[in-house]
């Protein structure tokens, strides 16, 4: 074989007609598994002519022997066959374990289906030439029973599969007993559904109640079912107030009610109304009962005014009201005066009432306006039977506010062309810098009066008010102060400032940092008489004074006995330590040796 060949694939080699008994031991080797299935006899199919295509490019890119040789047994493996393992199928599961993790072409799985499913089809798996699990779907969901509700509805979801959901719901007149859902599910070796199916009761009505004076057609039933109905009648001389037939309903779907209200039996009499000039057309007894009717016309000359026909009514009044009959010779409707109201004060008026040829009415207007001209608030009844103009009434004026230093938020406004603000105008406002409004949170309104209140919208300086410094002095001293003024605080000998020694006026009106105040300071030596001294200003009398000066001179000698035993025992201390240090450096048996040396010495 020639050194150029022997650079070549063993697959190569093959191809080129060498024998696999003349191939080189190393040769083989580097084919593994799969070149040498095919250096032993297997003809060349499409297949295998592109495996062999494709590995020589890849050989030509390698120089690896080891690279080549994976490359070789993975990629032919994966060409000519094998599958790896079978794939988890969600409606079924292999028959027998299985523990290898690869599995030669041809190879055959069986199946069996999960719980909850049937099988609808071959249940086999096979491993084929291209390395693939073939199979179809071989198994389907089972499908729980019709589910049936009498006098109901069953909503089915999607389907009545595995898994699926259905709802239940009741005709009219009918409430469920039972669970309201139901799930399809395995039981056993099928599938039923979860709850039990509920069933649909006709809704029930205890007896209708009682009325006084009446009685109702249903008899002595015990209950009444839905849809059922009875009808009230009256005791003589007796009226029915309300329905006269009620029904059993149901309410909230469960609880069955008689509805509407059973009505009720009461004695009704409306008298005769009394209408001068009237004629009575229909309804002619002196007593009326419950929706008795009435028709009256008027007498030639007069007018009808108000409805003709009217009803006896459960208040024992007539509806609509009693009609009248006025004389076509006065007038009738008053005259429609805005913001006014009519001043009589032996009986109200009505537009029912008839006011005589010169009858003159007065009028008021309403709290928050005024008339429009400066003339008398009346109407008089004319000879063509109308009432002569009126004096109209507007708004009260507000005066207007001077605007400097002023802005306006916000204001609701009612033009009334006399004036710039009227009743019932509100104005929210602020103020420019250095300045703060006079009325609450900056809102005002036009009262009834013609004033503005809390207070007329302005704005003013922000002033502070002196601050009080005790045993101390201002810089500037003045009761009020403008924003920004700025004053300095020195307090008396004896004495320091505690907090900011300078303060400003805010535009809040309030000073800036907050006000500081003088406290006596004691010189070093003399903290016993500040003491002393706030004694004497909290004790009420010189006894009290003396006896506390005691107890606090008391107080001192305890701390200073205190100091000098801090003081012995500190000393204590330290000559304790120093005795250790010394026997740590001189033990005990040597001094005494050198003690009784230095004895016996001349």
């Amino acid at each position: 074989m020639s050194t150029s060949s022997s650079l070549l694939p063993p697959w190569k080699l093959w191809v080129q007609g060498s024998s696999p008994k003349t191939l080189k031991r190393h040769q083989i080797m580097h084919s593994q598994k799969a070149p040498l299935a095919l250096l032993e006899g297997s003809t060349f199919d499409r297949k295998g002519e592109m495996a062999a295509l494709l590995f020589s490019r890849l050989w030509k890119v390698s120089n690896s022997t080891l690279f080549q040789m994976m490359l070789v047994t993975v990629l032919l493996a994966t060409v000519l066959g094998d599958c790896g393992p079978p794939p988890k199928l969600p409606f079924a599961s292999p028959i027998n374990p299985l523990y290898d993790t690869e599995f030669k072409t041809g190879t055959t799985l069986k199946y069996t289906c999960h719980p909850g499913y049937g099988k609808i089809n071959s249940s086999r798996l096979i491993c084929d030439t291209k390395g693939s699990w073939n199979y179809s779907i071989f198994c389907a969901k089972k499908r729980c029973r019709n589910p049936e509700l009498i006098n109901g509805i069953v909503e089915v979801k999607k389907d009545l599969l595995l898994g699926s959901t259905i709802e239940f719901s009741c005709s009219e007149g009918f409430f469920l007993i039972g669970s309201t859902t139901s799930r399809c599910q395995i039981q056993g070796k099928g599938v039923d559904w979860s709850d039990p199916l509920p069933e649909c009761v006709i809704a029930k009505c205890e007896p209708p109640p009682d009325i006084r004076n009446g009685k109702h057609s249903g008899g002595d039933r015990e209950f009444y079912t839905y849809a059922s109905s009875v009808t009230y009648t009256c005791n003589p001389y007796f009226s029915l107030i309300g329905n006269a037939s009620i029904s059993c309903m149901v309410e909230n779907k469960t609880i069955g009610v008689w509805s509407p209200n059973p009505p009720i039996c009461e004695k009704i009499v409306c008298r005769r109304p009394q209408i001068p000039k009237a004629i009575f057309v229909s309804g002619f007894g002196p007593l009326y009962t419950y929706k008795d009717s009435i028709v009256v016309n008027c007498e030639e000359g007069y007018s009808l005014r108000g409805s003709s026909l009217i009803y006896c009514e459960a208040n024992n009044e007539w509806y609509p009201s009693v009609p009248s009959c006025v004389s076509m010779d006065a007038c009738t409707d008053l005259p429609d005066i805005s913001y006014a109201s009519w001043e009589r004060n032996d009986y109200n008026l009505s537009d029912h009432e008839i006011f005589e040829i010169g009858t003159e009415l007065k009028y008021l207007c309403k709290p928050g306006y005024r008339p429009v001209l400066d003339e008398p608030l009346t109407v008089t009844c004319q000879e063509n039977l109308t009432w002569t103009s009126s004096n109209e009434c507007e708004r009260v004026c507000c005066p207007t506010p001077d605007l400097e230093n002023i802005r306006i938020i916000n204001e609701r406004r009612y033009f009334t062309g006399r004036c710039v603000y009227a009743y019932g105008d509100n104005i929210s406002y602020m103020c420019d810098e250095g300045y703060y409004p006079v009325s609450v949170d900056g809102e005002s309104s036009c009262h009834t009066d013609g004033t503005w209140k809390p207070k007329m919208p302005a704005c003013e300086p922000a002033l502070c008010l002196k601050p009080e410094i005790v045993n101390g002095r201002l810089s500037v001293d003045k009761d009020q102060y403008v924003e920004p003024e700025n004053v300095t605080i020195e307090c008396d000998s004896g004495y320091g400032v505690i907090g900011p020694k300078s303060i400003t006026c805010s535009e809040t009106r309030t000073w800036y940092p907050e006000v500081p105040r003088c406290e006596w300071e004691a010189p070093e030596g003399c903290e016993q008489v500040l003491t002393g001294r706030k004694l004497m200003q909290c004790l009420p009398s010189p006894e009290d004074v003396k006896v506390a000066l005691e107890v606090y001179k008391l107080s001192l000698e305890i701390k200073q006995l205190e100091k000098e035993r801090d003081k012995l025992m500190n000393t204590h201390q330290k000559f304790s330590e120093k005795e250790e240090m010394k026997d740590l450096f001189f033990p005990s048996n040597q001094h005494t040796e050198s003690s009784f040396i230095n004895s016996t010495l001349p």
